[in-house]
């Protein structure tokens, strides 16, 4: 079984592609920075490949290399970045702009770019995990930004679920 995790050295992530490797899975992961855990994701079996959110080239070079890996079963999109923090109209809008690009948007394009690549043989059902993370459910003050974002992914979640019938698509609050 092929597990995609993007942003495979985030705490969840992270923790989710140890769990996997455990049990013998298959695990390709995205990191935006080479870390510690990414040298310890390595030397459990993980293939790694860099990826940074915020920057669309970066988003379709890995898409593009990964699809190249083959069909896959399980993909994990586990990026968040919480900043910027403070009230709407006190952060500056170009950061709040990137937030929600890297919440949601370009975890979105990276989703995108490796649809045609899922494993729908015979049998086979392929799933995608998102994260909604805390504050979906009332105002988390002084991260509009954030929320915002992981709201969209709560919706497009259910787009796609009722869309692509050979697809399960689901979202986990963790918060």
């Amino acid at each position: 079984m092929k597990n995609i995790i993007l942003s495979v050295s985030s705490d969840i992530g992270y923790e989710l592609a140890l769990s996997l490797r455990k049990k013998k899975f298959d695990v390709i992961g995205t990191y935006r920075n080479f870390s510690k855990k990414c040298s310890q994701l390595k030397k459990d079996g993980v293939r790694l490949f860099e990826c940074d959110l915020s920057l669309k080239k970066s988003i379709g070079f890995a898409a593009n290399v990964i699809s190249k890996e083959g069909k896959w079963d399980n993909l994990i999109l586990s990026a968040g970045t919480q900043e910027p923090i403070g009230k709407f109209a006190d952060v500056n809008f170009d950061d709040w702009v990137k937030s929600i690009n890297v919440n949601f948007i370009n975890q979105t394009r990276f989703l995108h770019k490796l649809m045609p690549f899922r494993n729908t043989d015979q049998n086979k059902t392929p799933r995608v995990l998102f994260f909604a993370g805390g504050g979906t459910n009332n105002a988390t003050l002084n991260y509009s930004a954030y929320t915002i974002s992981k709201i969209a992914s709560i919706k497009l979640c259910e787009l796609l679920d009722a869309e692509y019938s050979d697809t399960i698509f689901t979202i986990l609050g963790p918060g």
